[in-house]
């Protein structure tokens, strides 16, 4: 219970650091390969660009757990309060269905790359496992709409 605890407060933050320190060593050790040993690595830039990928789908589930997501709700902050709840709730769920919709389409466009075996020109890696990037960020986004929607009417419901 303490690891699923642990890893729904912690999961993308760790993960989203871990790729932004990855994507700094990286980018610093091509930097020092190009102007001090005038020779710079095939795979530096590729390894950055996808990892910020993850990092970019990684983080909408993040920002919707953290509340930082960026919204509009100029409309809904001028409404009733009773009206107000009910109008975030509504917006939830919306995201919801979007971010299911993203994730259900995405899951075909994966499995399309990985049956064409297409692989990374400077590293070799799978191309698949960079289009997972989409489904797995959806997917997470998804699921923290799910837990806000569920907050939202658990306080909603005690007041």
């Amino acid at each position: 219970m303490k690891i699923i605890k642990w890893l729904d407060e912690h999961f993308e933050e760790y993960i989203l650091s871990i790729l932004l320190a990855l994507i700094a060593c990286v980018m610093m050790l091509q930097v020092i390969m190009r102007y001090v040993f005038n020779s710079s690595l095939s795979w530096a830039e590729e390894l950055s660009r996808y990892a910020f990928i993850w990092s970019a789908f990684l983080s909408i589930g993040y920002t919707i757990k953290e509340k930082t997501i960026l919204k509009v709700d100029t409309f809904i902050e001028m409404l009733p309060k009773t009206i107000k709840k009910i109008a975030r709730i509504l917006v939830v769920c919306v995201n919801i269905a979007f971010f299911v919709f993203l994730f259900i389409n995405s899951v075909p466009v994966v499995n399309k790359i990985f049956l064409s075996k297409q692989i990374s020109p400077a590293m070799g890696v799978p191309m698949y496992t960079i289009y997972c990037a989409t489904s797995v960020g959806f997917l997470f986004a998804a699921i923290r709409s799910i837990q806000s929607a569920t907050k939202m009417v658990r306080e909603t419901s005690e007041k």
